[in-house]
């Protein structure tokens, strides 16, 4: 279960000591195959040869300087006391030794990366030109004392070996070349040289494992580190940084794949209500379900919160990926029981494709997470596939993301406002506020366009948080009789201190609560109708009026107006506009009217636009209309321009 982590960390590393097997098993074949399995995979894992190249890197070019610097001091040497061909053969291999050290340095090993293999062979290389440096000299001016040097190098050589089999072979070549030597030495010093080798071939054996194995042992430990940072503390399964190396492994290898966004759909609430004791329990059992299939080219992982990555592997239908992401979605929209409760969640899952949908690892996971985005709005509970047809709409909002992210929004937004007339009173009570951005790169932009695409990138509350405050600087300019509607978006309904954060401004201007009236819709609310009915309800204590907006356009908005504290019920335009020429809308919106009535809830019938609408609205008896019959959208100098006027025409009409 979880993304593949093999190539991070070789296996075995995470096995402590001490869980080695032991008893009959340990003598078992079974066992010592699996034992030998592991350590082979062990010394060749890719992760763990990276990291020993990286440990063994800085030994070798530290070492290469030095001996650059003293092969030139040889060959000076060389200069001084040689002639002939004995200069010839000797400066020239010791100037040749020195050049090459430096080109080792800066040339194969880099100050970036270097492949153990090449390491491994500018090693031999460097040993072996020293070694040539040292036969070449003995060959040619024999001198016993001098058998010495061949000590010396098997030490340099245990203490620069990249590779134990390196190691292993630059020490015996050299201990048996110092003993060939020895041969045309007296005996007793051959004798004494026979001692040395074999003292100075344990000496580097012990010497080049003692610091592999330390070496070796600081890589292991830091791969389990990295390990350990590459899992989810809560869930066990890759976290983000994991996903993002394997898809971004998966891109430069160019292997075909999808990437899939997975939501919970209802968590939040199980967190805010129960606790995140229980929420952390919830994951946890949606993960088990998740490692349920046995498909091994499907992975998962967690992105944060309540959002988990689902990787498949390989080539797949679009509607063999379709069947998965709902199978996946069916299996954690079960019922999760942790006595004595019955908790219940659902799903939504966004999928893209490499390399049909992007070149970059991000191209991908950004459509998969717009597929998401787009059925958290219009296909909640089902599978999404991003499609060419989402490719241009993807564009623009992300364009209008960025313009967003970049706008003044305290100078680019304001706010139009539409009266709310009372028919039996003849008189505007009311102003719905409407949202504008006129946009410093884009110029205006539709108020539906700026407000999704708010939404999606996370900057919704900004917007909201603006647009409360200008919408309390207009009334504070009104009669105390006229109030403001204003609309609440889905993500500012989940967050209980930002809503009560608005408060807390109506509170500090010295605004009546009555005045303000939050309109919200059945998307906002539907997703987790619990909380939102305990936050409404909080604010409908404190004397905030709550508006239900295009009511009749959903699918359950009945059960709204019974669990939810209203005290406003807006009847959609679809119905509105249809009235004069259709029985049925007639009657429908004739039916809400008087249910309203019945429940004690004002009632506005919105898009009425012709004095044919309004003679076959007249008879019905409504209450309040808003419509471009009444009055458009305008300024707020025009709203105290119609109120003064209003108040100019009320004090005629007393006065006569």
């Amino acid at each position: 279960m979880g993304l593949d982590t093999k190539d991070a960390v070789s296996p075995g590393i995470l096995n402590p000591p001490g869980n080695a097997v032991t008893g009959h098993q340990a003598w078992s074949m079974a066992a010592l195959s699996r034992s030998l399995k592991n350590q082979y995979h062990a010394w060749t894992s890719a992760t763990r040869r990276r990291a020993m190249a990286d440990a063994y890197r800085p030994i070798v070019r530290g070492f290469l300087l030095p001996g650059c610097a003293y092969y030139l001091v040889v060959t000076w040497g060389h200069w001084q006391d040689e002639s002939g061909s004995h200069f010839l053969i000797l400066a020239g291999l010791s100037l040749a030794t020195a050049l090459a050290y430096a080109l080792f340095r800066w040339v194969l090993l880099p100050a970036g990366g270097t492949p153990l293999a090449r390491l491994e062979a500018v090693g031999l290389a460097t040993n072996a030109l020293m070694y040539s440096n040292v036969v070449a000299y003995m060959t040619l001016h024999f001198e016993e004392q001098k058998l010495i040097y061949f000590v010396l190098m098997a030490v340099v050589f245990s203490t620069t070996g990249v590779t134990l089999r390196a190691t292993l072979a630059s020490v015996v070549l050299s201990i048996a070349s110092m003993f060939w030597f020895a041969t045309k030495a007296s005996p007793e010093v051959a004798h004494q040289f026979a001692f040395i080798g074999v003292a100075t071939s344990f000496a580097s054996l012990g010497m080049a494992t003692l610091l592999r194995k330390a070496i070796l042992r600081q890589i292991d430990a830091r791969l389990f580190a990295d390990q350990l940072a590459s899992l989810d503390s809560l869930t066990g399964i890759a976290n983000r940084r994991s996903i993002f190396a394997k898809i971004d492994r998966l891109v430069e290898n160019k292997s075909p794949f999808w990437i899939g966004i997975l939501d919970l759909d209802g968590f939040k609430s199980i967190n805010d209500i129960y606790g995140h004791a229980v929420g952390d329990h919830v994951l946890c059992e949606v993960v088990d379900r998740l490692g349920h299939r046995h498909d091994a080219d499907v992975q998962f992982g967690r992105i944060g919160g309540d959002e988990f990555a689902v990787v498949i592997v390989g080539e797949r239908e679009a509607t063999e990926v379709e069947r998965i992401g709902n199978d996946l979605i069916n299996e954690i929209s079960r019922p999760y029981e942790m006595q004595p409760l019955l908790l219940s969640i659902g799903g939504t899952v966004g999928f893209a494709r490499f390399p049909a949908m992007g070149s970059t690892a991000r191209q991908v996971y950004e459509k998969a997470d717009f597929a998401l985005y787009r059925g958290k709005q219009f296909a909640r509970g089902h599978t999404v596939l991003f499609t060419a047809d989402q490719d241009q709409e993807m564009r623009e909002a992300l364009s209008l993301e960025r313009a967003l992210r970049e706008a003044n929004l305290a100078e680019e937004l304001y706010l139009h406002f539409q009266p709310q007339f009372d028919l039996r009173r003849q008189k505007v009570v009311s102003f719905e506020a409407l949202a504008r951005w006129q946009s410093s790169t884009l110029g205006l932009v539709r108020p539906d366009r700026f407000i999704r695409a708010a939404e999606r990138a996370g900057l919704i509350q900004n917007v909201t948080r603006v647009l409360f405050g200008k919408a309390l600087d207009a009334v504070d300019l009104w009669p105390e009789h006229i109030t403001v509607s204003f609309n609440l978006s889905a993500q500012d309904l989940v967050d209980r201190a930002f809503i009560f954060s608005l408060v807390a401004q109506v509170t500090k201007r010295g605004i009546a609560a009555a005045r303000i009236e939050f309109e919200i819709t059945e998307t906002a609310v539907m997703k987790d109708i619990s909380a939102s009915r305990v936050l409404l309800e909080d604010l409908s204590a404190l004397g905030f009026k709550i508006a239900l907006d295009d009511f009749g356009s959903g699918y359950s908005s009945f059960e709204y107006l019974d669990q939810l504290p209203l005290d406003k019920v807006k009847i959609d335009k679809s119905f509105v506009r249809k009235v004069s020429v259709n029985a049925t809308s007639r009657e429908i919106v004739a039916g809400i009217i008087t249910l309203c009535r019945n429940l004690d809830l004002k009632c506005v019938l919105e898009g009425v636009e012709t004095d044919d609408e309004m003679r076959t609205l007249a008879p019905l008896s409504p209450e309040l209309i808003q419509g471009y019959l009444f009055g458009k959208p305008m300024s707020q100098r025009d709203v105290l321009g119609l109120l003064l006027a209003a108040e100019e025409a009320e004090a005629n009409v007393t006065a006569a």
